[in-house]
């Protein structure tokens, strides 16, 4: 690249595999410091090569680097395009409707990673990620194509999934100095390395986000599980997390191409990782993924306060999977007033306070300003201003002093947590109803204010849709919130809230407690705290409770004492409850 040294150009090739990474996140894989990088970035910059955005969402706002136009051109081979391997499919059985024997003929082409032919594979030799890299320039016998995530359309998608970005950056290039992942038993694999060799975001994964290689034998899947993923969202994605991917079966030097009609109909065609990371954004992400995902792959859990799970021993594999090759627009990334000004709402939710102010009311619908400032650790000012400009670009609506997200709202959140629209909808749409709100009112305020309760006392509670239980063709269950405990009487983990201003006699009780009943019966019983609007209700909850794992207290005893501790307000057979969280 003409005025660029080597050192250049590898920054420039691995800004466009981490569009949106910032001078921390890259200083690692360059072994350079990030004051140093930062001024090279901006000397880049001014020769035209990257632009930025200075954006943040669950980290402080800073500047976030993404390739132009002009680099695209020059670094990669725009020239020219090449067949990906379901358009040569497509081809061959055209071509062979008239005689069979034609889609057979010639010598079968071994297909790579990146979805094309040997002479434009990715060799580690001349990866930008790889230290000892021979030079910076790719010989022309192994030329890249643009990745998706160098074009216009790739910022924008990325911008739109900050938040897992923020959260998959800084781990990926020291996974394997982490201590999260252990080599296996029998010693390290040949070829194998503990600094990352390749990196690529998903543009089509529904369950894996990101895969990077440590060394050819070691390739390692990144899920993000956000803010409102539910048991039922990561069962339904891990069973069909090769959907819109292609996959490669490693056979000595050659990688097969598995379509996706044969692997669904052959179980022995597997593809297999060496590892699987969950990135969770919060404790509850966290403690859902390990409780509903099934181990396809040795698993360790990571939660973006920086917590790692228990370490997992690696198992060697060279399967492979990837996005579909295709043919993408390159655009102008660095134009974008245009899209900036039609996207004005996504641009508000910047800043941790901004982010964590959202994203308290996508959990908690119906919070007035005064319990968002206790939940969100915000001034009042700031809460009312942040309020205001989310009024403004109807991200969220106002009623009576209490805050719900609007219909822009409900997109928003599914882009920041790699959920569908429809996921968020289907909690918050009915909210948008006046007589609904105006039903579920008095409920919403108390519920919200044991929320504020839980959280005066430090403890974190976690929206009860997140927590939803499904039993196909048996039964439901839907708490108001949830917390997790680590010390309880009836064991650690999560335990169901529920606020009660109804069910105040043995038959509505009763009613209330089936799909309590239903799980016990199943196997999977619910630890449940009740809390009662009426001294009866609370005597006919502990009368009925028949062995379920539940508290029941009255909420005026809720007010005037405490509900986590040594001494708290539950009893359990005539007994103080100490209760302690995590």
């Amino acid at each position: 690249m003409t005025g660029t040294d080597e050192g250049q150009q590898r920054l420039l090739r691995i800004i466009g595999r981490m569009p949106l990474a910032s001078a921390e996140d890259l200083a690692p894989m360059l072994d350079a410091a990030a004051p140093q990088l930062r001024r090279q970035l901006v000397s880049l910059q001014n020769a035209g090569l990257v632009a930025s955005f200075r954006r943040g969402m669950s980290q402080r706002p800073q500047d976030r680097w993404f390739l132009t136009s002009q680099s695209v051109q020059v670094l990669f081979a725009t020239d020219h395009k090449h067949p990906s391997p379901r358009e040569a499919a497509r081809a061959r059985g055209r071509a062979g409707r008239g005689s069979a024997a034609n889609a057979h003929d010639g010598p079968a082409e071994p297909l790579i990673p990146d979805h094309e032919h040997l002479p434009h594979l990715e060799e580690p030799l001349f990866s930008p990620f790889v230290p000892t890299a021979v030079g910076g320039d790719v010989p022309a016998a192994f030329h890249e194509h643009p990745p998706w995530t160098a074009t216009a359309r790739g910022i924008r998608t990325c911008l739109r999934r900050l938040p897992m970005l923020e959260a998959l950056y800084p781990i990926a290039p020291d996974l394997m100095r982490s201590g999260a992942i252990a080599w296996p038993s029998d010693g390290v694999p040949a070829d194998a390395e503990t600094h990352m060799t390749d990196f690529r975001l998903l543009r089509n994964g529904g369950f894996y986000h990101a895969i990077a290689r440590y060394g050819d034998p070691i390739w390692v899947t990144f899920t993000y599980v956000g803010l409102h993923a539910t048991e039922r969202i990561l069962r339904r994605k891990q069973q069909h997390r090769f959907w819109g991917l292609d996959c490669y079966v490693a056979d000595q030097d050659r990688y097969f191409r598995i379509e996706n009609r044969v692997f669904y109909e052959d179980p022995e065609q597997t593809v297999e990782p060496a590892a699987q990371v969950i990135v969770a954004a919060d404790g509850w992400a966290a403690d859902l993924a390990r409780r509903t995902l099934d181990e396809t792959a040795p698993t360790v859990v990571y939660t973006v306060d920086g917590a790692w799970g228990d370490s997992v021993e690696i198992r060697p594999s060279r399967d492979r999977v990837s996005d579909p090759a295709g043919h993408p627009q390159l655009g102008q990334a660095e134009v974008n007033r245009g899209w900036r000004s039609a996207n004005r709402d996504l641009e508000a939710i910047d800043g941790v306070d901004a982010y964590r102010i959202f994203t308290t009311i996508a959990q908690f619908p119906a919070m007035r300003a005064a319990w968002i400032t206790e939940l969100a650790r915000e001034s009042s000012d700031v809460v009312a201003r942040v309020l205001a400009r989310f009024a403004d670009l109807q991200l969220v609506a106002e009623d009576d002093g209490r805050f719900y997200l609007a219909e822009r709202g409900m997109l928003r959140a599914a882009n920041l947590s790699r959920v569908l629209s429809s996921v968020i909808h289907s909690r918050h749409a009915s909210l948008l109803e006046a007589g609904h709100r105006q039903r579920e009112s008095m409920h919403n305020d108390g519920m919200n204010q044991l929320v504020v309760q839980f959280t005066r006392e430090g403890v974190e509670a976690f929206g009860g849709w997140r927590a939803e239980v499904n039993l196909p063709d048996i039964t439901q269950v839907k708490p108001d919130f949830v917390i997790l405990v680590s010390e309880g009487p009836f064991g650690t983990g999560a335990y169901c809230v529920e606020y009660e201003r109804t069910a105040v006699s043995l038959t509505e009780v009763h009613r209330k407690l089936g799909p309590y009943r239903k799980c016990a019966w199943q196997g999977q019983p619910l630890p449940a705290l009740v809390i009662c609007e009426t001294e009866r209700a609370v005597g006919n909850f502990q009368n009925t409770i028949s062995g379920l794992p539940l508290l029941a207290t009255h909420l005026e005893a809720v007010m005037a004492g405490r509900l986590t501790g040594d001494a708290t307000v539950w009893t359990h057979k005539g007994e103080t409850v100490s209760l302690h969280c995590r």
